[in-house]
């Protein structure tokens, strides 16, 4: 991994302005939450898909839901390609970790063209330790200030909104 970030100038420092090509890392879960795709069911925030084939919890719903989203995501950005193979995705009816693994590569898109197109997003994390970038939303800013405050850390610390200029 840190020869690839090499090659791009090494690892992104979130908080400078933008002038060449950055890699920022991301996680498709908490991408899910900053864009509500929870599962409705009776818990107030929903639940998280449980959509990798390679766990007994795996359901096929739950896949053809988080293939849904994202392939309307890149269809309201005329992205068609991407979209015909999320398309075809959802109709697998037994797909695979490597399906699984191209998918969350989707998410990962998802979240570039977010800060291409000068979103505001949370950088988690910080620059000693390591942080990913997610889009911001309500409720996962508040999870995640939650979970700082229940593990001792300051939240303005380890949850700051960031976007690209």
């Amino acid at each position: 991994m840190w020869k690839f970030l090499r090659c791009f100038g090494g690892a992104a420092d979130p908080t400078t302005p933008v002038t060449n090509t950055r890699v920022f890392e991301t996680y498709p879960v908490l991408v899910m939450i900053a864009l509500c795709w929870a599962i409705a069911d009776q818990r107030d925030t929903g639940r998280l898909p449980k959509y990798n084939p390679d766990r007994k919890t795996f359901g096929i719903s739950d896949w053809r839901h988080v293939c849904a989203l994202t392939c309307e995501f890149f269809k309201k950005r005329k992205l068609t390609t991407i979209a015909e193979w999320i398309e075809d995705a959802a109709e697998k009816h037994s797909p695979r970790k490597s399906d699984q693994d191209m998918l969350d590569a989707c998410l990962c898109l998802l979240v570039a063209l977010h800060l291409a197109e000068r979103k505001d997003c949370l950088m988690v994390g910080n620059l000693d330790s390591g942080y990913i970038i997610v889009p911001n939303g309500d409720a996962l800013c508040a999870e995640l200030q939650r979970r700082c405050h229940k593990t001792g850390r300051e939240p303005s610390e380890w949850v700051r909104k960031f976007r690209i200029v």
